[in-house]
């Protein structure tokens, strides 16, 4: 039948991209543009990252673009995270780095979806540290050299006195130009343009790249989705003497998402996500077996308030929400708590629909 011939092409594109994956070996710059990877939207983080079947509202210009046919006509989301804590003690203690999301999608009669967002990652008062030419030979940094060695080593003082000489920022930022469109009641396509820009102390980089997005409504309820991130490889070149250029290997994310419903006490999803481990494949490393899983559920207790868990491939993730209608118009707030090796990070995020 037509509709298992797609499902067998959804199903067959995943697999033989993880048989290819497993023989391929990334160059060193592999990881260009990590803070692409951190996940927007606190509903999606609160459900443990495990989105791009269920992704249906705006942050879809990031999960899964071709989820963008399921947002109403005027959509938009912005999203506040407080990444890796101090840890000083206060709750909405301020995380070492500001990593924060913006967008707004619109839907066009006859023609498709289509969406803008702005992701920016920034590090700032970052402090160079320079010295004070305390012995004033024209050397800066001199220090005891107690055993002759030409070499810092402990227990050897600076002659000269450091000092902070100056801040400055790292800013990574990333313009996601997506179109999404219905081409079969059970297929949708998307796909983004991805524009880049990093920039640490005096030194900048630039560059583009592509993904592309599908999802599939087999059966009422259910739904199936991949992207393909990066898929020509994103490449960002740096404004150094030597011009590098690093390259964001291409990645295969998959997965599937069930929607029910309770009459008269709310609806809910559970999901579940493979994303292919690039770190795994390079290192040869038996953990994930080169890919990382992620799970996660949502429950709306009489579409008001929400509920969510997960797990995101390094800890546990959860969340709340709740929903306002106004006329026409709804509005969401959304957090959500993850858990990883570096701390936790918190997630608030504002959207809305009309």
């Amino acid at each position: 039948m037509k509709y298992t011939r797609i499902l067998f092409a959804f199903l067959l594109l995943g697999f033989s991209y993880i048989l290819f994956s497993t023989a391929y070996a990334a160059d060193e710059g592999s990881h260009a543009a990590d803070f692409l990877s951190h996940g927007v939207g606190a509903r999606a983080l609160g459900m443990g990252s495990a989105f791009v079947a269920i992704a249906d509202d705006a942050t879809a210009t990031y999960w899964n673009p071709a989820g963008l046919t399921k947002v109403q006509k005027h959509s938009f989301s912005a999203m506040y995270s407080d990444t890796f804590s101090t840890g000083d003690g206060s709750f909405f203690s301020r995380g070492l780095v500001n990593y924060n999301f913006v967008n707004y999608v619109h839907q066009i009669e006859g023609i498709g979806s289509l969406g803008l967002s702005w992701i920016r990652l920034g590090i700032d008062d970052i402090p160079r540290t320079t010295f004070i030419d305390v012995d004033n030979n024209g050397f800066l940094g001199d220090f005891q050299d107690i055993n002759g060695n030409g070499i810092k080593d402990a227990g050897e003082p600076y002659i000269d006195r450091p000092t902070v000489a100056e801040y400055f920022s790292n800013n990574d930022n990333a313009l996601l130009i997506s179109y999404a469109r219905q081409v079969h009641t059970m297929v949708a396509v998307g796909g983004n343009l991805k524009l880049l820009s990093q920039s640490i102390f005096e030194n900048s980089g630039r560059g583009f790249g592509i993904d592309i997005g599908l999802i599939l409504y087999p059966y009422k309820g259910l739904r199936l989705g991949t992207i393909l991130l990066d898929a020509t490889g994103t490449q960002i070149r740096w404004d150094t003497e030597d011009n590098p250029v690093f390259t964001r290997e291409r990645r295969l994310r998959f997965g599937g998402g069930y929607q029910f419903t309770f009459p008269n006490f709310g609806k809910g999803s559970i999901s579940i996500d493979f994303e292919t481990n690039q770190a795994d494949l390079e290192e040869g490393t038996e953990s994930g077996g080169g890919l990382v899983m992620r799970t996660g559920a949502e429950y709306w207790l009489f579409n008001t308030l929400a509920l969510r868990c997960g797990w995101n491939g390094d800890g546990v993730s959860a969340g709340t929400g709740f929903q306002v209608r106004v006329s026409t118009m709804t509005f969401f707030v959304d957090y959500a708590f993850n858990t990883h090796t570096l701390g936790g990070s918190q997630r608030i995020s504002v959207s809305g629909q009309f």
